[in-house]
């Protein structure tokens, strides 16, 4: 997530959870293990499990989202009704997946001429980890919390649509809403119980940096190395093409460049001789956005998505991205939303597709079919909805990985207060399992004018390094995490425990897919975006990366394909 006009799409900057967390979650995750390697690794100090005393005076549940049906369909153990009559009409497209690729879908598919679409959702809500929480007052986004300025053809004219960009100035920079750029402070980090402004917020990063708390060799690799990651957000290749582009296949095919797919961010980081605290940067930005540790994710990746960040003001929405997702919502019209229904099989049948859908309360089957179908769900699921893709040898979705997120939602009598800086958007901590916290009513009337001390909702994120399965997550209670994550918030900020009511955590056991080294530039994630017959594949993984951005891009491009097949001669806008 973006700040200023240095570094951007950034949650967790600064220290961080090390190389210890990802250490913890070595095959499978265990809280015990989790727990002494931070501590002995000389992290935050840990805050009280539950209370003084023992008793824990909040309470709070695990959300988590509903996979009992699709772990049946990859165990092989769902039973799928062989002859199901289809009901209704021959729709013209049917998209399945209600995260934001999917809603872009569906409104793609309508400003493309189509009447009859319809959308299918698994869950009872819209928005995937773009859902929409709300307490004490203010909405909370569940997982996904800002945008950056757009730089592309594609995000501008989105923005438009959706009231973010409010015109285009004589340099051709979109204008944003001014109430949708965050009125700041941005972000934070602690230092040895002290809070400071992040390094990013500065513009110059040697001043900002010689502020900071550090060694003579921290300070100077943390200066090279956010000067080298500012270094990619401009440079181009030999074609003339920027380094990096979205979507992937836009960028520059300059073999140098294409090279840092060969290797992970770790090597690359370790090459420049970078020392603990930026290897701690690393560590953390790419557990935050990307989901796998530095030696998962691709050097390629890492650069990639930071460099599409780049670009101005962090736009950060009252509620945070849920804000965008209801608005992509009315795009497509709630009457052609059907929450409650997973589809389990996909199939071409000629001049159309059959669809078998299943209600996860009652396992009622019904079957449904269309011209066409847009699939925006997880590969790894799309792979068990649709046989064709196994017996066409478009089966590279089995290597798929994804992140994944604990995130809480703590809701707090008082506003905290913080030691040595203003409380910020996002504020960057060292904890046993969260990297920091978020301000859940950040832009909005509530955060310009509210009292400062006045009840809100705070959110610690704990990304889990890309090696926890969601059967890990849900592995331990409530209690647990909720313990993990309270006590992080008071090693943050001293006395919070005495503030807490509630703490909601929000278990994603696949929040981001994970681009390891080949994965970008490599055959197989493209085999797998191609349309089979009348079949097209959205979500944010056929891109390759986790992000809002790619997600509606993937939604468009397969929407725009699917258009193709049902209107050939149709020249949709």
């Amino acid at each position: 997530m973006p700040g200023a006009r240095d570094l951007t799409r950034r949650l967790f900057l600064g220290g961080g959870l090390k190389a210890t967390l990802a250490a913890g979650l070595v095959s499978r995750f265990s809280l015990a293990g989790l727990m002494a390697q931070t501590g002995a690794a000389g992290g935050a100090a840990p805050g009280p499990a539950p209370a003084p005393g023992g008793a824990r005076d909040f309470d709070g549940e695990l959300i988590e989202e509903s996979y009992s049906i699709a772990h049946r369909l990859r165990d092989g153990s769902l039973e799928i009704p062989a002859a199901l009559v289809p009901e209704g009409p021959l729709h013209d497209a049917i998209v399945i997946g209600g995260g934001v690729s999917g809603l872009m879908a569906a409104w793609e598919l309508e400003r493309g001429g189509l009447a009859d679409v319809l959308l299918y959702e698994k869950e009872d809500y819209i928005g995937g980890n773009a859902r929409k929480g709300h307490a004490n007052g203010t909405d909370y986004t569940c997982a996904t919390w800002s945008v950056v300025r757009p730089k592309d053809r594609f995000l501008t004219r989105l923005f438009q649509d959706l009231g973010i960009v409010k015109g285009i100035a004589a340099d051709g920079t979109p204008r944003i809403d001014p109430r949708l750029v965050g009125p700041g402070p941005d972000a934070n980090t602690l230092i040895d119980g002290t809070w400071y402004a992040d390094p990013l917020l500065g513009g110059d990063a040697a001043k900002v940096v010689s502020r900071l708390p550090l060694s003579e060799k921290d300070r100077n690799d943390e200066i090279d190395f956010y000067n080298e990651m500012n270094t990619w957000a401009t440079k181009r290749g030999r074609d003339g093409k920027p380094a990096f582009a979205m979507p992937v296949e836009d960028a520059s095919r300059d073999p140098d460049i294409l090279a840092l797919d060969a290797i992970t961010m770790l090597d690359y980081a370790r090459r420049k001789g970078w020392g603990e605290r930026a290897l701690a940067n690393v560590e953390n930005w790419s557990t935050s956005d990307i989901g796998g540790t530095s030696s998962e994710v691709s050097a390629y990746a890492f650069l990639a998505f930071n460099s599409l960040g780049q670009g101005g003001e962090d736009i950060t929405l009252p509620g945070g991205n849920a804000w965008l997702a209801e608005r992509l919502t009315e795009k497509v019209g709630r009457d052609r939303i059907r929450t409650g229904w997973m589809a389990v099989r996909v199939e071409n049948r000629g001049d159309e597709v059959r669809i078998v859908l299943v209600d996860p309360r009652t396992e009622r089957f019904c079957a449904r079919r269309a011209r066409a179908a847009v699939i925006a769900c997880p590969k790894h699921i799309t792979g068990r909805m649709v046989p064709e893709l196994r017996a066409a040898g478009r089966d590279s979705y089995l290597t798929y990985r994804y992140g994944a997120l604990l995130m809480g939602a703590a809701s707090v009598t008082r506003t905290p207060r913080l030691k040595g800086a203003p409380l910020a958007w996002y504020n960057e901590s060292r904890g046993r399992l969260a990297q920091g916290f978020l301000v859940a009513d950040y832009n909005s009337d509530r955060w310009r004018k509210g009292d400062p001390g006045r009840p809100n909702v705070l959110r610690p994120w704990a990304p889990l390094g890309g090696r926890a399965s969601r059967a890990d997550l849900l592995s331990e209670p409530w209690s647990h995490w909720a313990d993990l994550l309270a006590g992080d918030l008071e090693a943050a900020v001293p006395g919070i425990h005495s503030d807490l009511t509630r703490l909601d955590v929000y278990a994603w056991g696949h929040h981001m897919v994970i681009p390891s080294p080949g994965f970008l530039t490599g055959d197989a994630r493209r085999s797998l975006t191609r349309p089979l017959g009348r079949i097209t594949f959205a979500h944010s993984d056929r891109n390759g990366m986790p992000s809002f951005e790619l997600a509606t891009r993937a939604g468009s491009d397969a929407a725009l394909e699917a258009l193709a097949i049902v209107r050939p001669t149709a020249r949709p806008s």
